[in-house]
């Protein structure tokens, strides 16, 4: 009973204008979080066990008995990972009407995972991003640009719920070249813009060059930044550059960064956060269970991501604790200026060209303005160097659109590397794809 009191009130709260929802969050008594997350948890594991085909053979097949499960750990060694995603597919984890859909290729496999939605649940994300974007200081009297790319990326949709709730401007541009984007903003002159963190830096650059205008923020999501290259950013514009981060699995933002740009704080309202194995640092691979989702709910999905909880309070005096900046990946699947990319990526670009070898490793580096993919390939002749180049480049416009299109933009630089035979392979198996870019510890302010 006092379970449901509380969430009506909680639901009451992100209803209210964002200024309002802040104040009333904050004030919230500790012990009403821990109670929302519980309810919603046995709630969510009911529905799925009763309506989706994947979980309801899961859970027969490992006699788990949802009714005698609290917590998600006591679910074991049970997890969803995003190749049961693929290969079950979205239809096996329904459990409602969908009103839209999103894909991510963020994988090492080219097959898309699917994720469905309801009109609902976008309406509720908007509201909690909205909440989140007003504590960074948007207001209505802003005008905000986005350069999302709005093929089938869930972030576009949820950005534009928030802003709704914000009524500030808003011009939706899509992820065009920064040279046109920039064209049109001088025009507009907006305040606040949204980008990945590659395409912000280069749009940066031709600012430095062309000229700015004042800006109170930029906001950055879908991949991750050097500090370095932040730091260039924010000296161009004279203003912060924020990061966001999620999945499309996760509908979107997981956390987004305050002021103190050290951590995501975390949407403990609609998810249940675990690290089940971590290492001495308290680093481990995040796990993370939907609380308020009908359409598509996912039970203790693998991120594949390696972070770490942080339960102390921030500095910010926000209610919400947060997730550290991700360290690294647990499979191969990097991000970076080119896009989401995975060995199947590379071994793509080489099929076909001819002068090479079988061994090949793409390394991921920067030089201290933007992300450089170096494909370091095995030649008997290195005179067939150029040949190979063209081949792979050529490969690459012609099969992978969006990481030419992101070359185009000059996001990032590709290079191949010749190489002797048999320098890359130094022991039975060769990690294709090598993530060497140092990303510097959270900032203190």
């Amino acid at each position: 009973m006092l379970t449901n009191i509380i969430e009506q009130i909680e639901r009451m709260v992100l209803h209210m204008e964002p200024h309002r929802s802040v104040r009333f969050l904050n004030a919230s008594p500790a012990w009403s979080l821990p109670k929302i997350q519980r309810g919603r948890f046995r709630r969510t594991l009911r529905l799925a066990a009763e309506r989706s085909p994947f979980y309801r053979e899961q859970f027969r097949k490992r006699g788990i008995d949802v009714r005698r499960i609290e917590h998600p750990s006591e679910l074991g060694d049970f997890y969803t990972t995003g190749e049961d995603l693929r290969v079950h597919g979205a239809e096996a984890f329904l459990t409602g009407r969908a009103d839209t859909a999103f894909e991510t290729t963020g994988t090492t496999s080219p097959t898309p995972k699917r994720v469905f939605f309801s009109q609902r649940e976008l309406n509720e994300m908007g509201r909690t991003s909205a909440i989140g974007l007003y504590h960074l200081g948007i207001r209505a009297e802003d005008r905000v640009l986005s350069a999302y790319d709005c093929s089938f990326w869930v972030s576009p949709a949820v950005l534009r719920m928030g802003l709704q709730y914000l009524h500030c401007f808003h011009v939706e541009a899509g992820k065009i070249s920064p040279e046109e984007f920039y064209e049109h903003a001088v025009v507009y002159k907006p305040n606040v813009i949204f980008g990945e963190p590659s395409w912000l830096l280069r749009l940066s650059e031709l600012a430095n060059d062309r000229g700015t205008w004042p800006m109170k923020l930029l906001f950055g999501g879908g991949e991750n930044i050097t500090e370095e290259a932040r730091q260039v950013v924010e000296r161009v514009w004279g203003a912060p550059l924020y990061l966001s981060y999620g999945q499309t699995e996760s509908f979107g933002t997981l956390g987004a960064e305050c002021e103190r740009q050290d951590g995501y704080h975390r949407n403990d309202l609609f998810f249940f956060f675990e690290t089940p194995e971590t290492d001495a640092d308290g680093y481990g691979e995040l796990v993370y269970t939907t609380l308020v989702r009908d359409v598509m709910p996912l039970i203790r999905y693998r991120s594949t991501d390696l972070t770490r909880l942080i339960d102390e309070p921030c500095e910010c005096g926000l209610f919400a604790k947060r997730i550290a900046k991700i360290r690294a990946r647990t499979d191969e699947m990097v991000v970076c200026g080119m896009g989401n990319v995975g060995p199947w990526v590379f071994a793509e670009v080489l099929r076909n060209v001819n002068g090479h070898g079988a061994d090949w490793q793409a390394v991921i580096k920067h030089d201290g303005r933007r992300d450089v993919v170096e494909l370091c390939v095995e030649l008997e002749n290195f005179g067939h160097h150029a040949a190979v180049e063209r081949a792979v480049l050529d490969n690459l416009r012609e099969g992978f659109a969006d990481f030419w299109k992101n070359y185009e933009m000059k996001l990032y630089e590709f290079r191949v590397v010749p190489c002797e035979p048999g320098s890359l392979r130094n022991g039975r198996k060769l990690k294709r794809v090598l993530d060497q870019r140092e990303m510097d510890s959270p900032r203190v302010v």
